[in-house]
């Protein structure tokens, strides 16, 4: 009996739902993303690219700190949308 390529290759036995395709979209939308910003900074600063991404991560490190801060502070239904 010759099995169907599709039983070969599939190992789940469910098919793919809405969340599991739209998480496979981001992963590969974000994954192009950061390679693209990648060429575009060795490109742009070359040798300093590592300290871009450094400062950058720290950035966004201060940005969630911040945003923790502010929920703690503001603890009500609204949480931090009762700042702005």
């Amino acid at each position: 009996m010759i099995k169907r390529n599709r039983d070969i290759h599939r190992k789940r036995g469910k098919n793919l739902g809405v969340l599991e395709l739209v998480a496979i979209a981001l992963g590969g939308m974000i994954g192009g993303g950061i390679f693209t910003v990648l060429g575009i900074s060795v490109s742009m600063i070359g040798v300093f690219t590592p300290l871009a991404f450094i400062i950058g991560g720290l950035l966004a490190f201060l940005a969630v700190y911040s945003y923790i801060k502010l929920a703690v502070y503001y603890k009500d239904e609204g949480a931090i949308y009762s700042f702005f």
